[in-house]
């Protein structure tokens, strides 16, 4: 019996309601897609760290409102961890944010870029140049607050922390390599906020002088640290590297490696000494070990 009699309604007619139900079907048992989980991380400067999970190598859509409507939105990639990552800089005020990967959204997260704390200008008092180590630098800050020296764009670790006294005052001792040198200083909670720079000249040691009272000439070092048996502190000097320090100290530059190794041995009894990890990167003002030749 022909098909078309068994259904009167239609033959493609009910093929089509067929391939809707089978299709119905498949979208009803197909894993939904999770949502992004998105987290927030607020820098007292402003700066808003955005983080989260998501299926790996998925385009996630990162959404941020304030009570004023939409303020950004962007598209981040996932890594092949599914982490994706994102930085922005926001206006103090109240946000949320929400991520979603197609129509998977997830729940808002609210959060809020706080203002920017009132402090006091920095200063740093002009020191004389050229001038002599140990230098000793002095300035003026927000009381309390905990400070970070830099040279030359390097932070200086210091052990205690320099923190402003009640009158905003504070001094630090350091000692750097001779030469010209920039120092600014920095709150350590605030570190977009600056001193102006103060830039000096820093004179080497005084000569050594022999039992007669006559200068040692050393062409390299005016002053160099006491050679024992087994070699000489030195610091690295803008311009130095470890072959060229082998050919000056050793006579051979194919000799950079036992500057390495004497170094990392110090370094592991004293830690003074820096650590030398790759034969091509030593950086000024590290202090280094040279063999005896």
């Amino acid at each position: 019996m022909p098909l078309t009699r068994l259904f009167p309604i239609g033959y493609d007619l009910f093929k089509a309601l067929v391939a809707l139900v089978l299709l119905l079907l498949l979208l009803w048992l197909r894993p939904q897609t999770a949502p992004p989980t998105p987290s927030v991380a607020v820098d007292p400067s402003g700066a808003v760290t955005l983080t989260g999970q998501a299926p790996s190598r998925r385009m996630v859509l990162v959404a941020i409102e304030n009570e004023d409507g939409p303020v950004l939105s962007q598209r981040v990639g996932s890594d092949d961890g599914g982490r994706w990552m994102t930085a922005v800089q926001l206006e103090p005020g109240r946000y949320t944010v929400t991520a979603a990967l197609g129509s998977a959204v997830s729940e808002t997260v609210a959060f809020t870029v706080p203002q920017p704390a009132q402090l006091a200008p920095l200063v740093l008092d002009p020191v004389p140049s050229p001038a002599s180590n140990p230098l000793v630098l002095s300035g003026s800050a927000e009381p309390g607050e905990v400070l970070q020296i830099f040279v030359d764009g390097q932070r200086v670790p210091a052990q205690p922390a320099i923190v402003a006294g009640p009158d905003g005052r504070w001094v630090f001792h350091l000692e750097a390599p001779p030469g010209g040198h920039t120092f600014t200083v920095a709150y350590a909670a605030s570190p977009e906020r600056v001193s102006d720079p103060l830039t000096l000249e820093l004179r080497a040691p005084e000569p050594a002088r022999t039992q007669t009272g006559v200068a040692q000439e050393t062409g390299r070092e005016a002053n160099p640290p006491p050679v024992t048996a087994a070699g000489r502190p030195y610091v690295v000097q803008e311009g130095d590297w470890l072959s060229k320090l082998a050919a000056d100290f050793l006579g051979d530059p194919a000799r950079y490696r036992e500057i390495r190794e004497a170094t990392n041995a110090r370094a592991d009894a004293d830690a003074s000494y820096a650590t030398i990890e790759d034969d091509h990167l030593i950086y000024p003002g590290e202090k280094i070990w040279i063999p005896a030749p």
